[in-house]
This record gives structure tokens, sequence and C-alpha cells, in this order.
């Protein structure tokens, strides 16, 4: 009986996940560690100029970003050699264009600590679906640092997609299946070659196992299992496959005699120039509180402006925790990685002239649903994030914050 029982617990488990398991949803940042995600890339301010369009439409993902102070040592810095790029789930979309700062970003760059860029990103729709659309930064070698997702739906028949392009002779080609017929033949091409390469050994009997054995006992004198026949033919294969190189460059340069290289260079994108911020911080404190799911930082705060000013909203690895005293902000769905009424500030407003010590809360369970609360388990436990700050004026100031965290396990003393 107890095999019987255990038998059907098996099967019941193997429909479960066979047939009836959930389709996949998680945001692919959460595959990132905290560190990586709080002390890279701040995201700031990325939306969609659209949520459902048509085949053929063009969205444009737009925001800014701020590459971390506090990048972490042991991670090749933004500063070398980067990349913006965009994160969508499979052909859905044509990217036509994308700049940062107004400068187009077809190379490579790279982008300082500290400075805000601007960027926007065009997408021309290709493939209907619901997909979510992440904005990337690829890093060499560190990889992708993925940004916050939106939700973009795309309608309509996919056989209307056109995506055309001019070249620099004023010829327009269709970019879906242009030199497509070229790939074709010279693919089959060498593929009947490699066949036939194959077919001529696979007359030569006894084939594999006997084979190896036999060059096995010869050892040293192996080579001489080959025949001049096969000489012979070999070089022929040779010959051939030299003529078809030489062949097809040769023809390649006639049809074509015109041609640019693909470009590696990197190009410089100048900051754009920033107001003085009135507002500095320096944190005195940060904890991470497990039992809670609470974020505390204590922070010493300078208000050198001439209006006073309040914490509305804390950034931290792609998550928003808003102050709902100051900004009424609310989800686009529901995997945006926003709460809407999870800040709690202590000490504010700070008045013009003042330095005063504020208390940041961000409470919510966020933080393990996304599974960032792993950052305790970290030998390198530093943390950041931005900080924005709000004057009497509506006026916003982004000031970013970081220093190693105390994990809080809530012990109760006795």
């Amino acid at each position: 009986m107890p095999m019987t029982k255990l038998l059907v617990a098996w099967l019941g488990l193997t429909a479960l996940l066979l047939g009836f398991a959930p389709a996949a949803s998680a945001h692919g940042e959460r595959a990132q560690m905290p560190q990586l995600r709080m002390r890279t890339v701040h995201w700031i301010d990325v939306q969609a100029s659209m949520a459902k369009l048509g085949i053929n439409e063009v969205v444009k993902i737009s925001g800014k970003f701020m590459p971390s102070e506090y990048w972490p040592h042991h991670v090749e810095s933004i500063e070398e050699t980067a990349y913006l790029n965009i994160g969508v789930p499979g052909p859905a979309f044509v990217r036509l264009d994308s700049r940062v700062n107004g400068v187009p970003m077809i190379r490579s760059t790279s982008f300082r600590k500290g400075e805000i860029y601007d960027f926007e990103i065009l997408l021309k729709a290709r493939k209907p679906g619901r997909y979510h659309v992440h904005t990337v930064i690829n890093v060499e070698g560190t990889g992708p640092i993925i940004g916050p997702g939106t939700w973009v739906e795309v309608t309509g028949d996919p056989a209307a997609f056109e995506n055309t392009a001019t070249t620099l002779l004023g010829q327009t080609i269709d970019l879906e299946n242009y030199g497509f017929g070229n790939v074709k033949w010279w693919s089959a091409l060498w593929f009947a070659l490699g066949l036939a390469w194959f077919v001529y050994w696979l007359t030569k009997c006894p084939i594999a196992i006997p084979r190896f054995k036999r060059a096995s006992e010869l050892g040293p004198d192996a080579d001489q299992m080959i025949t001049p026949m096969d000489r012979r033919v070999g070089g022929v294969f040779l010959a051939l496959t030299l003529t078809l190189i030489a062949g097809g460059y040769v023809y390649a340069q006639e049809k074509w005699p015109i041609t640019t290289p693909l470009q590696t260079g990197k190009i410089d994108v100048p900051p754009q120039e920033q107001p003085v911020n009135p507002v500095s911080v320096r944190l005195v404190e940060a904890r991470y509180r497990i039992p809670g799911r609470s974020f505390r930082l204590e922070l010493d705060v300078s208000n050198n402006g001439d209006s006073p000013v309040t914490v509305g909203e804390l950034a931290a690895g792609n998550l928003r925790f808003i102050n709902s005293q100051v900004l009424k902000v609310q989800p686009r769905d529901e995997h945006d990685l926003v709460a809407p009424d999870a800040l709690r500030v202590e000490g504010a407003p700070v008045a013009p002239g003042e330095t005063r010590r504020v208390v940041v809360y961000a409470d919510d369970a966020m933080w393990e649903t996304e599974r960032m609360t792993t950052m305790i388990a970290s030998p390198d436990a530093v943390v950041a994030g931005l900080l924005f700050f709000f004057d009497e004026r509506g006026g916003r100031h982004l000031v970013e914050f970081g220093g190693p965290m105390i994990p809080d396990f809530g012990m109760v003393k006795t």
C-alpha cells in the first residue's frame, strides 16, 4: 500500500508539471544578484510611449540612467566599454534607432559613474504578442545589466510587416529576405561538398571501430592505412574547396564593389550639464530587518536650497518605494515594481540651510518576492540606491546613497 500511494503521488506530480504548470512570467532582472542591481546602474523614469500598438507601428522606450558611484570593485567597470541595448523575448521588434544624450548608439561607448544620461530607443513592431521589454546595458567583461521592464502588446497580421532600407547607392532592399537566396545556395553547396567527403570515407570498409582498432595496432605507422587513392581524392577536395573560396571572393567583389566594413570603434558620449544639486546626504547606517521585510536608512541630510525638502521616493535594484504623502504613483500593471505606499520618513522636511538626521523606512514584500533579500548573505554587504527629494515647488532632486548594510534578524533581547 505505501508503494501504491507513492506511485500515485509521483504520477500526480508528473501530470501537474507537464500539463498544468503555469507559464513562466518572472522578471529577467530577478536572476541578477542584488549587489549588481543596486550598485551598477540606476534607472530613472523608464517608460514606453504606448502600451499597445499594431504591426509596423513604432514605440519609443525612453528615460534616464546613472552609473553608480558604488560600482563593485570585482566587476568590470562601465567606464571601460559598454553598449545600450534592449531585451525582448524573441525577434518581436526591429530596433530603428537608439541614442544617449542625442548621440547615436550604433557602436559601443563608455559611461561615467555618477553622471545622469538621457536615452531613447525606437522599436518597430514585428510580431504579435505581449512582451516584457527591458532596457539593457551590456558591459564588457560583466555582461548585461538589466533595467526595469514594461509590458508592450503588439496586434495585427505578421505578414503585413515591412522592413525596408535604402542603401548609400539609392537601392531599396527588403531586410527580411535580402541575400537569403545566396545564403541558401552557399549553404547547400558546402553541405553537398561535406557530404561527398563523408560518403567517400564511408566506402572505405571496414569503418569506425575496426579502423580505430587497426590504427591503434599500427601506432606510429597508422598512416599506412591511407592509400595513394585517398591522398589524390583529398587533394581534389582541397583544390575544390580553395577554388570555391577564391571564386566566391571574386564574385562578391565584382557584384558589390562598394562595401562598408563592420564598425568596431568606440564613440564618446559627453554627459549633459546638470543643475547644482542643493541636497546632499551622508549615510549613517543601513539595516535590513528580515522578519519585517523592512529596509531602514539613517541619513544626515543637508539642504542648501531655498525651499524645504522631503523624501518622496527611494529606488534601489529597480524597485521603487513611494511616500504617498508626497507622491501619488500607481503601478502601470501587475508586474510594475512600484510600492505606492511603502515609504515612511521620520525627521523631514529639512529646512533651507539645515542639516538634520532623517530616517527612511522602505517596508514591502517586494524585497522578498524580487529576491533582494539574498543581499544579507553577500560577503560584500554594500548597498546603494537613489533618493528622490521634493521641495515645496514640486522640484525633484536626485541623490545617490551607498554604504555597508547590517542585517537585522529581529532577535529579541533577554
